[in-house]
């Protein structure tokens, strides 16, 4: 049974109803937007299943249909007609006449169709308009009908207000359970007659620019997916290593993420996010908490080798990792490390004993001069121990110092040392591995570094960073999450390797982007956050601190105890059935789903799932081509349940998922034009694409095998990408 089937309450001719829009059944829903036409938070991913004709520019209180069914599809229950509603402005936010004006249209609009009328607290998210005041102006509105001021009528149609938060249901079903027609008709015609100035607010707060800690754009459930991903990655890695003949190999090797988006986008937030979450115990995973260690890559990039200081960083960030949870361990690490150095360090050791040796001979052979025959403590005596000690002592001295450099390095904390050991050894990759394998058991637990700002990076540093871990770190079982954007990167490849350009790249898939293939098992973009955007700009004009995390802490443990036992299928009926009746709810549960689509068990059913598209993958595609298809389809699907779509597995729309992670995959330069300009689609597979394409794409725009995957021409393969599509995607 729905929320709203039992929770309702009455004012007047309208109806107040604890539960979702979307599932109250209602003939005419209305949707908040703001005046450019942007839909307003918590809508956006409701309405992937509808083509909308979103207007570009609309007037305060304005309605327009935005969909209307077909009569001749068959579809699943739901409203036969959306309204948008144009009740935010941006950088204003909403006022009540706005809404009651929107309210009285939208009444209208919805009398001439016939049936019922469904609404939210329209303006009470980026209008940030009091829950009270919505209410007000949308019964003020609907009992109007536009008629002149000083007349009002009850509405024509039933009329229900859709409420997701149980307080506020309590307050309004509470406040106005006993309200009367007349009541609300005097109220909003006292309004009408004395309307108070209303003026745009000036004065903004100031905000600091530093990464976020408390979740407002949904990223925390996105960090979550990652999180359970790495782990079982790690599992998996461990797993298929357990047989290799070298026992040190038999831990897995290394496991690289990359976290692409442009300067701003908040990849430091999500990295922050992933930490956190990483530092927790995961019982569903079976994992304890991993290290986490953090590497700013534009703080060191000026001191070489680059690999150098990440060593640095792996030991000393584990160690105080350590300490905040496994003190025992913390020294333990620490001692062993002592003793690596101190055996580093025998040439130095043997040096100082060969002095010792030197010294004591001569003492004994006479060379002190007056010693031997028992003027100690004459000038003469002194003067010739003096000068005998020097000549012994400097060389000796000088010989053990040049014997030391070859083992200072472990000794030194900066990369001078580093540098003197590489030159002074003939084989010092080979101790750096040893010893950094060495460390990670030490450690005894998973390790995972975090490296943000990279492409803040000069092209040879990035280079020469992303290397090391490939070829000199990759047999060590270390998972490395980076966070950069993705051309910043491409570029520092093709730069560094610009002579072999015209050999290996190819339209929308240049030198570089082989390269990031080679480097990354996974790569993928920020979630849209087109949701929840509005409300994150109407907050930080309004206010300088962030909202708290109690509430959605309250939901998701409530949300474990509920359905944390049931089988993962059981699960995903229930969310989709009932995902909520408040934000921090809907979230919550919709989590629980979301990391449950990035296990293991979920990726063998992606496997099937992904089946017909085999042959849309080229001729012959390689193992790591297809390795890198399931690991980002399986992210994808996860995002998209995190943002509330396809939650009942429809096999269209995950087909429409598969194909663009195809094109993305393939032509990763083709994928981020579409992903700006979406419109474009419609040039693939034409004779003459429209003006204004990028040259280095336009070939692309005529490929068979781009046209394949965007036509979804394969057996079994159901859909094609579409322009709508596009827009909605999950992932960029």
């Amino acid at each position: 049974m729905a929320a709203q089937e039992s929770a309702t309450a009455h004012a007047g001719p309208v109806e107040v109803v604890l539960g979702d829009l979307f599932l109250g059944r209602d003939d005419v829903v209305v949707i908040p937007c703001s005046t450019s036409g942007s839909i307003a938070p918590d809508f956006s991913t409701r309405l992937v299943d509808y083509t909308l004709d979103m207007p570009r520019r609309l007037e305060p209180g304005q309605v327009v249909r935005a969909w209307e069914a077909d009569g001749k599809v068959k579809r699943r229950p739901g409203p036969t007609t959306i309204l948008l509603a144009a009740v935010v402005v941006d950088g204003v936010g909403s006022k009540a006449e706005w809404v009651r004006s929107a309210a009285a249209r939208a009444a209208r609009l919805a009398s001439d169709r016939g049936g019922t009328l469904g609404l939210p607290l329209l303006g009470s998210g980026a209008g940030v308009l009091e829950a009270e005041e919505s209410f007000n102006a949308i019964v003020a509105g609907v009992t109007r009908q536009d008629t002149p001021p000083a007349v009002y009528s009850a509405p024509s149609l039933p009329v229900k207000i859709y409420v997701r938060d149980q307080a506020q249901y309590d307050q309004l079903s509470n406040q106005y359970l006993t309200w009367s027609l007349e009541d609300v008709s005097e109220s909003a015609g006292e309004e009408d007659k004395a309307p108070a100035p209303s003026w745009p607010v000036e004065t903004v707060p100031t905000h600091t620019d530093g990464p976020a800690v408390v979740d407002e754009l949904g990223r925390q459930g996105f960090a979550k997916v990652l999180a359970r991903r790495i782990r079982d990655a790690r599992t998996e890695e461990t797993r298929n290593s357990k047989h290799a003949p070298d026992p040190q190999a038999r831990r897995g090797g290394a496991f690289i993420l990359h976290l692409h988006a442009p300067w701003g986008a908040g990849k430091t937030s999500v990295l922050n996010f992933l930490a956190a979450e990483l530092r927790k115990d995961d019982p569903a995973a079976d994992a304890k908490r991993s290290v986490v260690v953090d590497f700013n890559a534009w703080r060191h990039q000026r001191i070489e080798p680059p690999w150098w200081w990440l060593m640095r960083a792996l030991y000393s960030g584990a160690v105080r990792e350590l300490d905040t949870f496994d003190r025992r361990r913390a020294l333990t690490v620490r001692i062993r490390e002592w003793i690596w150095r101190s055996k580093g360090g025998w040439p130095g050791y043997l040096a100082l004993v060969l002095v010792a040796g030197l010294v004591f001979l001569a003492w004994r052979a006479g060379w002190f001069g007056g010693a031997g025959n028992q003027e100690l403590f004459s000038p003469a005596t002194f003067k010739g121990f003096v000068v005998t000690a020097a000549a012994i002592i400097t060389p000796a001295l000088t010989v053990w110092g040049l014997l030391h450099a070859m083992g200072r390095w472990v000794f030194s904390t900066s990369a001078r040392g580093a540098r003197r050991f590489i030159a002074n050894t003939s084989d010092p990759m080979r101790v750096v591995q040893e010893h950094l394998a060495d460390l990670t058991q030490w450690i005894h637990h998973d390790i995972v570094v975090m490296i943000d700002d990279l492409d803040r990076c000069k092209s040879p540093y990035v280079v020469e960073l992303l290397e090391g871990i490939q070829t000199l770190f990759r047999e060590i079982p270390v998972t490395y999450v980076v966070a950069a954007d993705r051309d910043w990167l491409a570029d520092s490849y093709a730069s560094e390797y610009a002579t072999f350009g015209s050999l290996a790249g190819e339209p929308g898939r240049p030198v570089g982007y082989l390269f990031l293939e080679k480097t990354f098992q996974i790569s993928t973009g920020l979630p849209q956050v087109r949701d929840r955007i509005d409300a994150f700009w109407g907050r930080i004009l309004r206010s300088p601190s962030v909202p708290g995390e109690a509430d959605l802490e309250a939901a998701r443990t409530a949300a474990a105890s509920e359905l944390g036992s049931l089988p993962p299928d059981d699960v995903r009926r229930e969310v989709a059935r009932n995902q909520g009746s408040s934000v921090a709810e809907v979230q919550a549960r919709r989590e629980l789903v979301a990391v449950e689509m990035v296990s293991e068990r979920a990726r063998v059913a992606d496997t099937h799932t992904l089946e017909p598209f085999r042959a849309l993958l080229g001729d012959d595609p390689n193992p790591r081509m297809m390795k890198r298809l399931v690991n980002a389809y399986g992210i994808a699907r996860g995002i998209e349940t995190l943002q509330g779509v396809n939650l009942d597995n429809d096999e269209t729309h995950e087909q429409q998922t598969a194909l663009w992670t195809i094109l993305t995959l393939r032509w990763p330069k083709l994928g981020a034009y579409l992903a700006r300009c979406p419109e474009r689609l419609i040039d693939i597979g034409s004779d003459e694409p429209k003006p204004g394409i990028p040259s280095d794409l336009l070939p692309l725009f005529t490929e068979p095998d781009v046209i394949a995957v965007v036509k979804g021409n394969a057996a079994n393969v159901k859909t094609s990408l579409t322009v709508n599509g596009i827009r909605f995607i999950a992932l960029r």
